[in-house]
Protein backbone atom coordinates (compact mmCIF):
# COMPACT_ATOMS: atom_id res chain seq x y z
CA UNK A 1 0.00 0.00 0.00
CA UNK A 2 2.76 2.41 0.93
CA UNK A 3 4.66 1.51 -2.20
CA UNK A 4 1.69 2.28 -4.41
CA UNK A 5 1.19 5.68 -2.80
CA UNK A 6 4.82 6.62 -3.30
CA UNK A 7 4.68 5.68 -6.98
CA UNK A 8 1.55 7.80 -7.44
CA UNK A 9 3.21 10.83 -5.84
CA UNK A 10 6.23 10.45 -8.12
CA UNK A 11 3.97 10.37 -11.16
CA UNK A 12 2.16 13.52 -10.04
CA UNK A 13 5.45 15.39 -9.43
CA UNK A 14 6.76 14.37 -12.84
CA UNK A 15 3.55 15.54 -14.53
CA UNK A 16 3.73 18.85 -12.69
CA UNK A 17 7.36 19.44 -13.78
CA UNK A 18 6.59 18.56 -17.41
CA UNK A 19 3.62 20.94 -17.46
CA UNK A 20 5.74 23.76 -16.16
CA UNK A 21 8.33 23.14 -18.90
CA UNK A 22 5.66 23.24 -21.57
CA UNK A 23 4.36 26.53 -20.22
CA UNK A 24 7.85 28.05 -20.19
CA UNK A 25 8.53 27.00 -23.79
CA UNK A 26 5.17 28.32 -24.91
CA UNK A 27 5.89 31.67 -23.29
CA UNK A 28 9.28 31.95 -24.98
CA UNK A 29 7.76 31.13 -28.37
CA UNK A 30 5.04 33.73 -27.89
CA UNK A 31 7.60 36.42 -27.03
CA UNK A 32 9.66 35.57 -30.15
CA UNK A 33 6.58 35.76 -32.34
CA UNK A 34 5.69 39.15 -30.90
CA UNK A 35 9.23 40.39 -31.63
CA UNK A 36 8.97 39.33 -35.28
CA UNK A 37 5.62 41.07 -35.64
CA UNK A 38 6.97 44.28 -34.10
CA UNK A 39 10.00 44.25 -36.41
CA UNK A 40 7.80 43.71 -39.45
CA UNK A 41 5.55 46.59 -38.47
CA UNK A 42 8.52 48.88 -37.92
CA UNK A 43 9.87 48.03 -41.39
CA UNK A 44 6.66 49.05 -43.11
CA UNK A 45 6.90 52.57 -44.81
CA UNK A 46 4.93 55.35 -43.22
CA UNK A 47 3.32 58.28 -44.98
CA UNK A 48 6.58 60.33 -45.15
CA UNK A 49 8.55 57.70 -47.16
CA UNK A 50 7.97 56.84 -50.79
CA UNK A 51 7.40 53.17 -51.56
CA UNK A 52 9.86 51.29 -53.78
CA UNK A 53 8.33 51.09 -57.25
CA UNK A 54 8.70 48.36 -59.81
CA UNK A 55 11.66 49.13 -62.21
CA UNK A 56 9.50 48.39 -65.26
CA UNK A 57 6.84 50.72 -63.98
CA UNK A 58 9.47 53.45 -63.40
CA UNK A 59 10.77 53.01 -67.00
CA UNK A 60 7.28 53.35 -68.42
CA UNK A 61 6.69 56.53 -66.43
CA UNK A 62 10.01 58.01 -67.64
CA UNK A 63 9.10 57.31 -71.27
CA UNK A 64 5.74 59.01 -70.83
CA UNK A 65 7.48 62.07 -69.37
CA UNK A 66 9.95 62.25 -72.29
CA UNK A 67 7.12 62.00 -74.79
CA UNK A 68 5.24 64.78 -73.09
CA UNK A 69 8.33 67.02 -73.10
CA UNK A 70 8.93 66.43 -76.83
CA UNK A 71 5.35 67.39 -77.62
CA UNK A 72 5.55 70.49 -75.48
CA UNK A 73 8.98 71.51 -76.83
CA UNK A 74 7.96 73.16 -80.16
CA UNK A 75 5.16 75.07 -78.49
CA UNK A 76 7.55 76.50 -75.93
CA UNK A 77 10.23 77.27 -78.53
CA UNK A 78 7.72 79.16 -80.69
CA UNK A 79 7.18 81.59 -77.85
CA UNK A 80 10.90 82.45 -77.65
CA UNK A 81 12.33 85.48 -79.38
CA UNK A 82 15.03 84.37 -81.87
CA UNK A 83 16.97 87.56 -81.30
CA UNK A 84 17.19 86.87 -77.59
CA UNK A 85 18.98 83.60 -78.37
CA UNK A 86 21.53 85.06 -80.78
CA UNK A 87 25.19 84.63 -80.03
CA UNK A 88 26.11 88.34 -80.33
CA UNK A 89 23.40 89.27 -77.83
CA UNK A 90 24.78 86.69 -75.43
CA UNK A 91 28.25 88.17 -75.77
CA UNK A 92 27.01 91.70 -75.18
CA UNK A 93 25.15 90.76 -72.03
CA UNK A 94 28.07 88.72 -70.71
CA UNK A 95 29.98 90.78 -68.14
CA UNK A 96 33.08 88.63 -67.89
CA UNK A 97 36.31 90.58 -68.58
CA UNK A 98 37.66 88.07 -71.10
CA UNK A 99 34.43 88.26 -73.12
CA UNK A 100 34.57 92.07 -73.16
CA UNK A 101 38.15 91.96 -74.48
CA UNK A 102 37.19 89.51 -77.25
CA UNK A 103 34.22 91.65 -78.33
CA UNK A 104 36.38 94.78 -78.42
CA UNK A 105 39.02 93.03 -80.55
CA UNK A 106 36.40 91.76 -83.01
CA UNK A 107 34.87 95.23 -83.31
CA UNK A 108 38.25 96.80 -84.00
CA UNK A 109 38.99 94.22 -86.67
CA UNK A 110 35.68 94.89 -88.43
CA UNK A 111 36.45 98.60 -88.51
CA UNK A 112 39.80 98.04 -90.24
CA UNK A 113 38.98 95.44 -92.89
CA UNK A 114 41.29 95.35 -95.89
CA UNK A 115 39.56 96.45 -99.11
CA UNK A 116 38.69 93.66 -101.54
CA UNK A 117 40.50 94.17 -104.83
CA UNK A 118 39.94 92.19 -108.00
CA UNK A 119 42.92 90.40 -109.49
CA UNK A 120 44.26 91.96 -112.70
CA UNK A 121 43.82 89.91 -115.86
CA UNK A 122 46.70 87.72 -116.93
CA UNK A 123 49.10 89.46 -119.23
CA UNK A 124 50.30 86.25 -120.86
CA UNK A 125 46.90 85.09 -122.07
CA UNK A 126 47.46 86.69 -125.46
CA UNK A 127 49.87 83.88 -126.28
CA UNK A 128 47.08 81.32 -125.91
CA UNK A 129 46.23 81.17 -129.65
CA UNK A 130 49.04 80.63 -132.16
CA UNK A 131 49.44 82.56 -135.37
CA UNK A 132 48.14 79.55 -137.28
CA UNK A 133 44.71 80.30 -135.76
CA UNK A 134 44.61 84.07 -135.48
CA UNK A 135 46.49 84.72 -138.74
CA UNK A 136 45.13 81.84 -140.82
CA UNK A 137 41.92 81.48 -142.81
CA UNK A 138 39.99 81.36 -139.54
CA UNK A 139 41.32 84.76 -138.51
CA UNK A 140 38.05 86.49 -139.43
CA UNK A 141 36.13 84.10 -137.18
CA UNK A 142 38.54 84.83 -134.35
CA UNK A 143 38.15 88.58 -134.85
CA UNK A 144 34.34 88.31 -134.76
CA UNK A 145 34.49 86.21 -131.60
CA UNK A 146 36.91 88.69 -130.02
CA UNK A 147 34.27 91.42 -130.30
CA UNK A 148 31.91 89.40 -128.08
CA UNK A 149 34.22 87.37 -125.85
CA UNK A 150 36.84 89.18 -123.72
CA UNK A 151 38.89 85.99 -123.38
CA UNK A 152 39.18 85.61 -127.15
CA UNK A 153 39.94 89.32 -127.47
CA UNK A 154 42.84 88.91 -125.07
CA UNK A 155 44.43 86.36 -127.42
CA UNK A 156 44.52 88.85 -130.29
CA UNK A 157 47.25 91.47 -129.88
CA UNK A 158 45.75 94.88 -130.61
CA UNK A 159 48.65 97.25 -129.96
CA UNK A 160 51.22 95.61 -132.26
CA UNK A 161 52.54 97.88 -135.00
CA UNK A 162 52.10 96.33 -138.43
CA UNK A 163 55.36 95.46 -140.13
CA UNK A 164 56.11 96.21 -143.81
CA UNK A 165 56.13 93.39 -146.30
CA UNK A 166 59.40 91.46 -146.47
CA UNK A 167 61.29 90.28 -149.56
CA UNK A 168 63.82 87.72 -150.66
CA UNK A 169 67.34 87.89 -149.21
CA UNK A 170 70.27 85.68 -148.27
CA UNK A 171 68.39 84.09 -145.37
CA UNK A 172 64.63 83.90 -144.86
CA UNK A 173 62.31 82.05 -142.55
CA UNK A 174 59.60 79.91 -144.16
CA UNK A 175 56.44 79.70 -142.07
CA UNK A 176 53.83 77.87 -144.15
CA UNK A 177 52.92 76.89 -147.71
CA UNK A 178 49.54 76.98 -149.48
CA UNK A 179 48.24 75.65 -152.76
CA UNK A 180 45.84 78.63 -152.88
CA UNK A 181 47.49 82.03 -153.39
CA UNK A 182 44.62 83.88 -151.70
CA UNK A 183 45.08 81.93 -148.46
CA UNK A 184 48.80 82.62 -148.57
CA UNK A 185 48.24 86.38 -148.98
CA UNK A 186 45.70 86.46 -146.10
CA UNK A 187 48.11 84.65 -143.80
CA UNK A 188 51.03 86.92 -144.72
CA UNK A 189 48.89 90.02 -144.13
CA UNK A 190 47.87 88.72 -140.70
CA UNK A 191 51.50 88.05 -139.79
CA UNK A 192 52.42 91.61 -140.76
CA UNK A 193 49.67 92.87 -138.42
CA UNK A 194 51.37 90.87 -135.67
CA UNK A 195 54.69 92.63 -136.36
CA UNK A 196 56.41 90.15 -138.69
CA UNK A 197 57.85 91.20 -142.08
CA UNK A 198 56.02 88.48 -144.00
CA UNK A 199 55.65 88.15 -147.77
CA UNK A 200 54.48 85.57 -150.33
CA UNK A 201 56.64 83.83 -152.91
CA UNK A 202 55.73 81.07 -155.33
CA UNK A 203 57.60 77.95 -156.32
CA UNK A 204 57.14 74.67 -158.14
CA UNK A 205 56.87 71.46 -156.12
CA UNK A 206 57.48 68.19 -157.94
CA UNK A 207 54.30 66.18 -158.48
CA UNK A 208 52.34 68.85 -156.57
CA UNK A 209 52.41 71.89 -158.84
CA UNK A 210 52.79 75.51 -157.82
CA UNK A 211 52.69 76.41 -154.14
CA UNK A 212 52.68 79.82 -152.47
CA UNK A 213 55.02 80.10 -149.55
CA UNK A 214 54.73 82.54 -146.67
CA UNK A 215 58.15 83.67 -145.52
CA UNK A 216 59.67 86.26 -143.17
CA UNK A 217 62.86 88.17 -143.86
CA UNK A 218 65.37 88.87 -145.07
CA UNK A 219 68.21 88.23 -142.58
CA UNK A 220 71.84 89.03 -143.27
CA UNK A 221 73.28 86.06 -141.33
CA UNK A 222 72.14 82.60 -140.41
CA UNK A 223 72.56 83.40 -136.71
CA UNK A 224 70.20 86.35 -137.07
CA UNK A 225 67.64 84.12 -138.76
CA UNK A 226 68.10 81.47 -136.07
CA UNK A 227 67.49 83.97 -133.27
CA UNK A 228 64.33 85.25 -134.93
CA UNK A 229 63.15 81.71 -135.53
CA UNK A 230 63.45 80.80 -131.84
CA UNK A 231 61.45 83.87 -130.78
CA UNK A 232 58.80 83.35 -133.46
CA UNK A 233 58.21 79.69 -132.64
CA UNK A 234 57.96 80.46 -128.91
CA UNK A 235 55.49 83.32 -129.34
CA UNK A 236 53.44 82.09 -132.29
CA UNK A 237 53.50 78.34 -131.64
CA UNK A 238 54.46 77.38 -135.21
CA UNK A 239 57.31 75.31 -136.60
CA UNK A 240 59.49 77.01 -139.21
CA UNK A 241 62.76 76.41 -141.05
CA UNK A 242 65.55 78.61 -142.37
CA UNK A 243 65.97 79.00 -146.14
CA UNK A 244 69.31 80.05 -147.68
CA UNK A 245 68.75 81.68 -151.03
CA UNK A 246 71.25 81.96 -153.85
CA UNK A 247 72.70 85.36 -154.53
Amino acid sequence: MDTAMRDLERIEERSTDEGRGVLVLSGVGLIAALGVVVAAVAALPDGSESPVDDPLQMLAIAQEIDGAEEQAGPAEDSKLDPESLSFPATLVTDTRPEVAVAVAAATAELQHLDPVTSRPPRSDIAAGLPAAVTAGPDGEVVEMAAKRDPLVAATVPANTTAAPAGYEGLYTLQVISYSDPQEARIFASALRKRGHAAYVTSGMVEDRGTHWRVRIGPFDTRQEAQNYRATFEREEGMNTFIVRNKR
